[in-house]
This record gives C-alpha cells, structure tokens and sequence, in this order.
C-alpha cells in the first residue's frame, strides 16, 4: 500500500518538535512567531498556526497571544486511551455538574479544527462554549469549548438552542453509543478571557482536560476541552489486578 503523504504542517510540526526533543529549543524558551515560520519555510499562517498548534496538543509548548510559544516539556504528553466498560467511571463528572452553554455557533473549520476534528478546512462543524458549575453549590469548576463534526444524524438544531442543547448532548453521549472516551490531561493557563468565566486571575495555572468522543461505528463525534482552576478539580485513576 502506498504510503499517505504527510501535510506540510505535519512536516513541519514534526521538524520543531524533533528540534525541542534535541534541546535547539530548551525548556522555557520561545518558538519562531507564526510570521516567522511562513517566512521560513514559504508557507501560509494557516499552516504555520496548525503546525504550532500540533506541539500545543502534544503538550509541548504553551502559546499565548502576544506573548508567543514557549517550550514547556520536551516530550509529548502520554495519552491514555479508556475502553467502553470504563466510560460510565469516566461519565460520572458529568452527574455531579451541568453545563450552562455559552455561545454556540455552526462554522467552517480553520487549521485547527480541522486537524483536531480530522476534516478538510472548510468543513462544516459545530462550535460550543459552555462553564461547567458544580450542581450542589452552583460554582463554576470548568469552561468547556466542544467541537463537533456535523453528520446526518446529528440534532443540529438542538444543539444550537441554549434551552434544549444539554439534553441533546446527553443523548448524543449516552454510554450504549459509545466505544471508546480518550482524555488527555496536561497544563494551560487562563487567558483574560477565560478567566473572567471562572472567577479566576488572568494567567492562574489551569489543568486542560481533552476528550474524543468515538461512537460504535467509530466516528468521532465530539473533542471537548475543558480548563479547571487547580483547586476545583482532581483526577484520581486507581488500578487493580483483575477481579479485585
């Protein structure tokens, strides 16, 4: 079978994060700026911006606006991956807490959307924003920003109305639709912005929580990625044998 080729931001992602690995780039120091980089290698800012944003997910770098990309670990975060007989263990945050949506809005997918979501730029998709609040005292724990493919089956409609998107999103969710929940947890901090959301100060450490939705037939249905403020949030995974 011939081999796909590589994108030019794949290549180039690829390229930095091998120069990170070697230490060209040390801990705490800054990767060219995205004009930088489409001087550098003749391309556009769109693919300069998904070839930064391949390290950001790698949990390699932080990027900030105006403050640039800086170098944060010089191994890619581990990902692990939870099979379906432990998503229901997984779903349990969702019991505790509700989601009050934010903006949501139907759009064509950027750079990187498009590679979060494994689609062509362009695509059609959907784009949610919503604070997670804690259901015993109301405080909000998380800002949540969704990104949803959008297929023939998927309630649309429901999950752009505020008033019926928490109910559509339980059914699209529901445990017996899904096969596999990947989460991936690394470090951010809070732009001015998102804290505003959380009642936090501007720059406050944050733990990102990724998670890839995968159903039965193995189409991704969703990657939402939720920032916490420290101390409203932990994870504790415990292991046993089999059995136990």
């Amino acid at each position: 079978m011939k081999e796909r080729r590589k994108s030019r931001y794949q290549q180039i992602g690829e390229e930095l994060q091998l120069a990170i690995e070697q230490g060209h780039y040390p801990l705490g120091s800054l990767l060219p700026t995205e004009l930088e980089l489409c001087r550098q290698y003749d391309i556009s800012r769109h693919t300069a911006r998904a070839a930064l944003a391949r390290l950001s997910d790698a949990g390699m770098v932080l990027r900030r606006p105006g403050a640039g990309t800086r170098v944060v670990a010089r191994r890619a975060a581990m990902h692990c991956a939870c099979e379906a007989n432990s998503i229901e263990q997984l779903l349990q945050y969702g019991k505790t807490s509700h989601l009050e949506l934010l903006s949501a809005r139907r759009r064509a997918a950027g750079a990187s959307a498009a590679e979060l979501l494994g689609m062509a730029q362009g695509t059609d998709h959907l784009h949610l924003l919503g604070v997670r609040l804690n259901r015993a005292g109301g405080n909000p724990v998380a800002l949540t920003d969704m990104l949803l493919p959008v297929y023939p089956d998927t309630p649309v409609d429901e999950l752009l109305d505020p008033a019926r998107a928490s109910a559509a999103m339980t059914r699209l969710l529901d445990m017996a639709r899904l096969s596999i929940v990947e989460q991936t947890f690394d470090v951010d901090v809070f732009s001015a912005i998102q804290a505003r959301h959380l009642d936090v100060a501007p720059r406050d450490p944050a733990l990102r929580a990724q998670r890839r939705y995968v159903d039965n037939a193995g189409r991704l249905l969703m990657v939402a990625t939720s920032l916490h403020p420290r101390e409203r949030f932990a994870h504790r995974a415990v292991l046993s044998r089999g059995g136990h």
